[in-house]
């Protein structure tokens, strides 16, 4: 309503007011100290934590948008969550893109990618009371002391019209070796904790009409399986077993398709709900062959020995046609052994 909107633009002049007041204290109390090096730089470091503070408080009072229909709320915006991010303003510039992470560490470079309309912290969410079209919760476990109550927190953010999604992980599978896909069984509760905490939460993301998108290995071109083994270089497994792998692009875009739903020309016929979906490229690769490639392209030094044992089993051979089928997606890098091929170049960079 015209009241609301008159409300938070006065909360945003007050905040602005404060900001400025912050500076020229901040300006004063240097120079006064006697110090030389408040010129220029310092005005233009205090502007920049300014900005900063500005778009983090706008994202927590929900004044950045005012919710519009293709609003998109990432929680744990890292490396996928920042592709999905700017795939998304990619296709939707005139709505808003907001970013929550667990601390404000990391909300000037994310910021600077230009991806995110307003940042916040895990504090600022929790007393945000806007609602989304559009939610990801892509935060890893290790970053919360109560993973279900973050995702279930992050349900609450979301207003039931556009899409739900929860990136959880292929390790819930209950299969050791040979084939697994979408409909593949899964582990019984009490099997790990990871495992248990993971299905917790994709349950209760289903319930509420929400979507799971189970995710194998990670990849760039400087992060991954790949880069860990150059680091360690003695690597105590054997070569031949198998690694699932998908790129973060080719996550980041399946992850897009999911939201946007069943596209029947340019509106959205219909949003998923309560479906499991997976995401591998389809070409398992065994670690002496992931290595192999890797050295092949020219693009990195070093080397890499494996001295585990043999085993009987080669290890989950994962796939994911129900995906691609349901989606109509493909990804753009079929394997690993064919991005090391092509020179081990991201295009995000």
């Amino acid at each position: 309503s015209g009241v609301k909107c008159k409300c938070v633009r006065g909360r945003g002049r007050e905040r602005e007011r404060w900001e400025v007041a912050a500076v020229t204290c901040s300006f004063a109390a240097r120079r006064s100290s006697g110090s030389r090096s408040f010129g220029r730089e310092v005005i233009a470091t205090e502007r920049r934590k300014s900005s900063a503070a500005l778009v983090m408080a706008a994202a927590s009072s929900g004044s950045a948008s005012g919710t519009g229909e293709r609003d998109l709320l990432v929680v744990g915006p890292g490396v996928l969550g920042k592709l999905l991010a700017k795939q998304w303003k990619d296709s939707y510039p005139g709505f808003q893109v907001v970013g929550e992470t667990a601390t404000d560490m990391n909300h000037e470079s994310l910021q600077a990618s230009g991806c995110f309309d307003g940042l916040r912290s895990r504090e600022g969410g929790m007393e945000s009371t806007t609602k989304y079209p559009f939610v990801v919760f892509a935060a890893p476990p290790s970053g919360s002391e109560n993973y279900l109550e973050e995702v279930e927190r992050a349900v609450d953010k979301w207003d039931g019209t556009g899409t739900f999604l929860f990136t959880s992980s292929a390790a819930v599978y209950d299969v050791e070796t040979g084939p697994c896909n979408e409909e593949s069984k899964v582990k019984a509760m009490g099997d790990s904790e990871r495992t248990d905490r993971l299905l917790a939460c994709e349950n209760a993301v289903l319930e509420k009409g929400g979507n799971v998108v189970r995710l194998v290995g990670l990849y760039h071109s400087k992060r991954g399986a790949h880069m860990y083994f150059l680091k360690i270089q003695t690597v105590p497994r054997w070569g031949e077993s198998c690694i699932n792998l998908i790129h973060y692009e080719d996550a980041a875009d399946l992850c897009y398709k999911i939201l946007v739903g069943e596209e029947d020309g340019e509106a959205a016929a219909g949003y998923h709900r309560g479906q499991i979906f997976l995401g591998c490229d389809n070409n398992p690769v065994s670690f002496q062959k992931m290595m192999d490639a890797t050295f092949l392209s020219g693009e990195y030094k070093g080397h890499c020995k494996f001295t585990g044992e043999a085993q009987e089993f080669v290890g989950k051979l994962a796939t994911n046609n129900l995906t691609r089928e349901r989606l109509s997606w493909e990804p753009k890098f079929e394997s690993y052994e064919a991005f090391m091929s092509q020179g081990a170049k991201d295009t995000f960079v």
